[in-house]
């Protein structure tokens, strides 16, 4: 802390006062305080020796007891501590306490100083009265020999009691002094220094991010256009930062919630900010790739190399490229990479990832649904076309093919019109058209109608059907018919494709708030790699080994979404071979 000359000149001048007093202090407090002490000394040994004179004819007789009584009458008289400790530090007599009570004596520095012949004398703490005494011990002889030590002690307290009064009367004027002078100093410091330390401290505070603090100057000078400046600036870089900090809030939030992923990379090359949707597509954790290098993270080739012409500015366009990616899952992505450009310099470049796996599979999808209902329409369109032209050519004249040729116009004709209904039906399902009422329903019940419904079939395929269900199931909220059809179709699908003599499982039960229900067949079995696709439309196992088996390929696909419309879910598992289980999971409520 800075102060003008004045101020200088007038804390030399304290710290020389001040100087001055403490010395002259010093130099006559010091040797009264010594006169003083020498003095109290001086009267202890005097009654010390008075003492010695009067117990001497007890101590040669050895009546202690005597000893320890004649001491606490004089102590009263004499008003000083009396003790007689017998020269192997044994207490024999005490003023202020019962000598049965006192310990030995004979680690104290007087006493030790006694029994060498000379006085002992001491200033320290009494553990006994628990105060700090000065004390005087005197060697007793008996025919030479040091046969006890007589130790008179009194309180210092009177003697520093008497030490403060002398120096509270030499210092009262100095301090007097001293303290005006002070005073004066630390009102003229106050007055600079105040507004300047007001002016630090909250300069710190803003400094640290408080943007809410203000200076307030009274005055009038340099120090109030000071603050005044101060408080400009801070209201200008509250408003900053607020703009920052929603900019930065705003970008977060997109970047945590879009559906695409993002990577953020230096212009060194090392991985800044990954979100969320990003660690989900590369199976990456941002705490573990922030400040690595991209190019141990991202392993395609063609897109570094995208990357890296971004990076060295050989491309100020975004680029793009599409690629696939197989861990952790399976992913069709496009990616996006563009500079960001400060002062025509690249900062950052992001990298934008779409997830176009879906998209992808959508596209096939539809051409996969164009192909096969175009096949599906074709060939009974083809029959009945193929049929009509022979009878219209002169096949009607013969009545028995033309009566064959009828009967197979008419099947191809219903095969259409099944096929119709069942795209139809699909349609309706897949865009919610139709209103779904639901009633309580009994699934087994509903079950065993089902398979009487297809008793016929299965008797003639030779495929038996059984209904396991023991437990006394709840009811649930369903559309009758709906789920009957879903039924209908999986026991259908499982007398298809199970051969003669094969058998085909029907079991529901409860579990926790759900009741599935399971469809199991001892039939040829689905193929792992078509298990992700069998509820697609028109989707069929192996055509050319299932070619004999007529049907739609709609049946699973119409099953899928009847179960969803019911708020549940169709899994199913399946080996080639070993037969297939699909698994229904309804909620009760």
């Amino acid at each position: 802390m800075k102060f003008r000359i004045r101020t200088k000149l007038l804390l030399t001048y304290l710290f020389l006062i001040f100087l001055a007093l403490s010395i002259l202090t010093l130099a006559i407090l010091g040797p009264l305080q010594n006169f003083y002490i020498k003095h109290v000394e001086a009267e202890l040994i005097k009654n010390a020796r008075l003492v010695s004179r009067i117990i001497e004819p007890h101590l040669l007789d050895g009546n202690y007891q005597q000893i320890d009584k004649t001491v606490k009458e004089l102590g009263e008289q004499i008003a000083s501590r009396i003790t007689v400790i017998k020269n192997n530090g044994e207490v024999l007599g005490e003023t202020h306490k019962s000598i049965s009570l006192m310990e030995n004596h004979a680690d104290r520095p007087e006493f030790k100083t006694a029994l060498e012949g000379q006085i002992g004398t001491a200033t320290r703490f009494s553990t006994t009265l628990d105060t700090t005494h000065l004390y005087v011990a005197l060697p007793f002889k008996n025919q030479g020999e040091i046969d006890a030590v007589i130790r008179l002690s009194l309180p210092i307290l009177g003697i520093q009691e008497t030490y403060a009064l002398l120096r509270e009367t030499l210092f009262i004027g100095g301090l007097l002094a001293t303290l005006i002078a002070l005073l004066l100093s630390f009102w003229l410091a106050r007055t600079f220094t105040k507004p300047i330390e007001e002016i630090s401290k909250t300069a710190n505070k803003i400094s640290n991010g408080d943007l809410e603090q203000k200076v307030f100057i009274t005055s009038n000078d340099e120090l109030a256009l000071l603050g005044q400046s101060i408080n400009n600036m801070t209201a200008s870089l509250k408003t900053q930062f607020n703009e920052i900090t929603t900019s930065k809030q705003r970008l977060e939030a997109i970047l945590s919630h879009m559906a695409s992923g993002v990577i953020v990379i230096d212009n060194i090359g090392l991985i800044q900010s990954v979100n969320p949707q990003a660690e989900s597509i590369f199976g990456i954790k941002e705490k573990k790739v922030i400040g690595r290098p991209y190019h141990r993270v991202i392993r395609n080739f063609n897109l570094l190399e995208n990357i890296d012409q971004v990076m060295n500015r050989q491309n100020h366009y975004p680029t793009s490229y599409e690629f696939s990616i197989l861990h952790p899952e399976k992913h069709t992505l496009k990616a996006y990479a563009a500079p960001v450009v400060y002062k025509d310099k690249i900062e950052q470049v992001v990298i934008v990832f779409h997830d176009i796996t879906t998209l992808r599979q959508l596209e096939k999808m539809k051409t996969d649904f164009v192909a096969n209902a175009s096949h599906e329409l074709r060939t009974p369109v083809a029959s009945i076309k193929g049929f009509s032209e022979t009878l219209l050519d002169g096949a009607l004249e013969d009545k028995d093919v033309a009566q064959r040729f009828v009967n197979i116009i008419d099947k191809e004709a219903e095969r259409l019109g099944v096929l119709i209904n069942d795209l139809l039906d699909l349609s309706c399902i897949e865009t919610k058209s139709l209103a779904i009422e639901k009633a309580p329903t009994d699934i087994k019940k509903l079950l065993r109608e089902s398979v009487d419904y297809l008793e016929n079939q299965a008797q003639e395929k030779g495929v038996e059907v059984s209904v396991e269900v023991t437990e006394q199931l709840p009811k649930i909220l369903a559309n009758k018919e709906m789920l009957s059809s879903a039924f209908i179709n999986l026991i259908d699908n499982g007398i298809k494709y199970t051969p003669q003599g094969g058998t085909i499982k029907i079991g529901a039960f409860k579990e926790q708030e759900h009741i599935l229900i399971r469809f199991t067949d001892t039939g040829v079995g689905i193929p792992k790699e078509d298990l992700s696709r069998i509820f697609e439309r028109f989707f069929r196992v192996d055509r050319a080994r299932t070619q004999e088996i007529k049907g739609t390929g709609l049946g699973l696909s119409i099953v899928k979404h009847i179960i969803e419309q019911h708020q549940g879910y169709i899994n199913v598992q399946s080996e080639v071979g070993n037969g297939s289980k699909f698994t229904i999971t309804l909620p009760l409520i």
